[in-house]
């Protein structure tokens, strides 16, 4: 089989499977590049969440802030239990890799998703996310870095979070900005900070406020 359509599929069954433990599950704190992203968005502007989960706290922050909202996710359950959790939120059943939006959101979140991807699919994925947004629109990412420099990345991906088996793989700050500056956004943000819990360990978290130039 195709190692795109492995992970997928790897992936998506695992994130089937800990849906009802994610969300009874600790949510993520507000983090200053967060709220940096969504004080620079227009007012009601309109956002795509990649790896929308459970809808919370995001999707609900999203809807309360009155923007105009679309979450997707690779996963059935997660979207189902997020429709229950913010049912005025819309979500779509999609993984990022069969992105095919052009110019539509002011802003694309994407918090702790693009680590489930490949270096190749990371690439991909990153175009097609540029060509969703519209002109000056703005990108959040959040990822994890390795925990030791220079460390071989491609080892160990395959990790164990809840009690399965998925693939989840390290960036670094310099292999995300080659990434996107290449295809013309300008790096607006860093925030950086180590979070621990019970359900992922420690993580080395980056957060990254991208706009787009054009």
């Amino acid at each position: 089989m195709d190692k795109k359509l492995d992970i997928i599929s790897l992936n998506r069954k695992a994130w089937n499977n800990v849906a009802e433990k994610y969300d009874n599950a600790k949510y993520s704190k507000i983090n200053p590049a967060f709220q940096f992203f969504w004080a620079e968005l227009p007012e009601k502007g309109s956002i795509l969440d990649i790896g929308s989960g459970t809808g919370l706290p995001f999707a609900k922050l999203f809807l309360e802030k009155e923007f105009n909202y679309l979450g997707i996710d690779i996963s059935s359950q997660m979207i189902k239990i997020a429709k229950k959790n913010v049912p005025f939120a819309k979500f779509k059943e999609l993984s990022m890799t069969d992105l095919n939006f052009t110019e539509e959101f002011d802003g694309v979140f994407s918090h702790y998703t693009m680590l489930l991807l490949t270096p190749d699919m990371f690439k991909d994925v990153a175009r097609r996310i540029v060509k969703s947004l519209k002109s000056n629109g703005f990108l959040y990412l959040s990822l994890n870095e390795p925990r030791v420099k220079k460390a071989d990345l491609d080892e160990d991906v395959i990790c164990e979070i809840m009690g399965e088996r998925m693939y989840s793989r390290a960036y670094t700050e310099e292999e995300i900005l080659d990434i996107f500056t290449i295809l013309g956004l300008k790096k607006l943000q860093i925030y950086r900070e180590t979070q621990n819990s019970e359900e992922f360990g420690t993580e080395h978290m980056i957060a990254i406020v991208f706009q787009k130039l054009e």
